[in-house]
């Protein structure tokens, strides 16, 4: 009796291992007959990975008993040792960054950086940092799936780039002084008061405030941590709080690195966010897997055409925008054939104090891709700027596949 046991335990080991159970028209995975499902996880993981924590095992409660499950995690340790070798080099005041697979989801970094203890536990996972000019990605992306904008659209402004006055969206007219840059090289540029007219006048608040959500604005994502929705909020009626939303000149809008990191995969993923993870299998104390990841897409956020078209945007901030000094003298030799694309924001922000440096985007080489999202704060003077980190990730990234 004790060998048939023996090989029983065997053959269903390797069953459960390889294949899903399928018994006429129902499907079973794992979590059905364990009751270990990324719900379970999350509860158990969040608060541990909230103070920058990741146990290799932990006690998860299953549909009849509890388990001792041994944890696997995504995170990519190379990619985790460059960050912290950056960050221990510059000494930035804080620091977080976030990079994934836009086409799977696996999270291959999570960093969280201080200078000095504060308190305020992981940086990658807070949601309360301004999103600045970082959610120009969701106003030209709106446009651009509307059809009410293409790249090549020119749109005329008056003033200076970073500035936003009223007079400047609601009272504009073409004179002598006025400049004509197009969409793509208004958001290279930053250009605050092109995209607080496109907004106003090509949106409305409905739509923005709409897309946004398609973009994971003000949603719970049911992943493996529990993390705290990035906000958006706008009133039909106030077409000045609609102007500061849709160019990012205010601290209403929030953003977490992970959701910023969520935002650049749609550009690269077709317009496709997928849920982020860190667990990809959990085992019992026999090997056994009582858990493994399934990839989970959401609904698209805009279509694939409207992604080609926002890549070509982020694109133009790395090679003549905003972030072209962090990637001075990048696309040549080894790295001539990638092609990166991202947003750069930057805004004063309270919980941790200091002035927000963003990089948002993403890197691809034929199938291999990374979508990541940036971010240092700093007190009085910059010591490294978040566009930088974000280069020297894409090197180590795509040396190692090499």
């Amino acid at each position: 009796m004790p060998r048939y046991l023996g090989l029983f335990t065997v053959a269903l080991f390797v069953y459960l291992s390889v294949l899903p159970i399928e018994l006429a028209a129902i499907r079973f995975d794992r979590s059905d007959l364990f009751g270990i499902d990324q719900s379970v996880i999350a509860k158990a993981l969040t608060e541990y990975a909230k103070r920058n924590k990741y146990p290799d095992q932990l006690t998860l409660p299953g549909r009849h008993q509890e388990y001792q499950g041994r944890l696997e995690y995504t995170f990519d340790t190379d990619i985790q040792a460059v960050l912290d070798q950056i960050y221990r080099r510059y000494r930035p005041d804080y620091a977080a960054f976030v990079a994934l697979d836009p086409t799977t989801g696996e999270v291959i970094a999570l960093f969280s950086w201080e200078k000095k203890r504060s308190g305020l536990g992981n940086l990658a996972l807070r949601s309360n940092y301004p999103a600045a000019s970082i959610f120009k990605i969701v106003t030209a992306a709106a446009a651009l799936d509307q059809g009410k904008v293409e790249p090549d659209t020119v749109l005329p402004f008056n003033g200076k780039r970073s500035s936003l006055y009223k007079r400047q969206v609601f009272r504009h007219r073409n004179n002598k002084w006025t400049r004509r840059p197009t969409l793509a090289k208004a958001f290279a540029q930053s250009v605050n008061s092109v995209f607080a007219r496109i907004g106003v006048f090509h949106l409305g608040a409905q739509t923005l405030q709409n897309y946004a959500e398609r973009f994971g604005f003000n949603q719970e994502f049911d992943g493996d941590l529990d993390i705290k929705p990035s906000t958006m909020s706008l009133s039909v009626d106030d077409e000045w709080a609609l102007a500061e939303a849709a160019s990012g000149f205010t601290r209403s809008n929030t953003l977490s690195p992970w959701h910023g990191a969520m935002l650049a995969s749609a550009a690269v993923n077709n317009g496709i966010m997928v849920r982020p993870y860190i667990v990809k299998v959990v085992t019992d104390e026999f090997g056994l897997p009582l858990y493994t990841h399934q990839i989970r897409a959401l609904s698209p956020s805009i279509s694939p055409e409207s992604a080609r078209k926002l890549r070509r945007l982020m694109r133009e901030t790395v090679q003549r925008g905003s972030a072209r000094n962090g990637f001075r003298g990048f696309f040549r030799g080894e790295f001539e054939n990638i092609e990166v694309g991202g947003k750069t924001g930057s805004l004063t922000g309270t919980s941790p104090k200091g002035r927000n440096d963003w990089f948002v985007g993403y890197a691809s080489l034929d199938e291999r891709k990374i979508a990541y999202a940036s971010l240092t704060v700093n007190q009085e003077r910059w010591t490294v700027k978040s566009a930088f980190v974000a280069r020297k990730v894409i090197e180590a990234y795509f040396r190692a596949e090499e």
